[in-house]
């Protein structure tokens, strides 16, 4: 019997990107899980490049998929339109990476 040296065998890490989209006085968040063991910089790009046809969720736990073409952003609770009934602004996912605002890393 012959001895082999043991092999590291890297985990699969998780990472979870928060991305904020904006359009005049509407946010949204969505969430992507990213898998592997990229970089922070790299699970940033990637998690953008997913907002057109990737897998993307409506809740931190990413357990909503949002499996439609557009994303909902709903307008700002404090904004001076207020006594306007509420009304939900849908972006479409191709264009979606033009409306973000920033893109957060998150446990």
């Amino acid at each position: 019997m012959s001895i082999s040296p043991e092999k590291k065998v890297r985990a699969k890490t998780v990472q979870k990107v928060v991305i904020l989209l904006q359009d005049q006085d509407a946010t949204g968040r969505v969430y992507v899980r990213i898998e592997g063991g990229l970089k922070s910089r790299e699970a940033m790009v990637e998690a953008i490049k997913r907002l057109d046809g990737g897998l993307i969720y409506a809740d931190e736990d990413c357990t909503q998929l949002i499996d439609s073409e557009y994303i909902e952003v709903f307008r700002k609770r404090g904004s001076a339109r207020r006594e306007e009934e509420d009304f939900t602004f849908l972006i479409d996912r191709e264009y979606a990476e033009d409306y973000v605002v920033s893109a957060k890393i998150i446990k």
